[in-house]
């Protein structure tokens, strides 16, 4: 039984900024970002490792009224990261 891959959002406080800079611009708050974002990305898991083409997942969620495309990568066989969040 494999475990479930896990949702970051960065996995230090340079790549957490990295993540959020656009929403931060944009007055967004970050947990209503996270809940969209993982509300939308949890459906698709497991995504593989590596990624086929090293291709992010991409996907588009609606956050405080503002449609958003975030890209996340399988860093591992347990680990999805969440990188640049833009709106789109």
């Amino acid at each position: 039984m494999s475990v479930p891959q896990r949702i970051v959002f960065g996995q230090n406080p340079s790549q957490t900024r990295h993540a959020f800079r656009y929403t931060d611009r944009l007055g967004i708050d970050r947990g209503i970002v996270v809940e969209a974002v993982v509300a939308d990305l949890q459906p698709n898991l497991p995504l593989r490792t590596p990624p086929p083409r090293n291709a992010p997942f991409i996907g588009t969620v609606s956050a405080d009224g503002v449609e958003l495309r975030y890209h996340a990568y399988a860093v591992s066989e347990g680990l999805v990261n969440v990188g640049r969040i833009v709106a789109s």
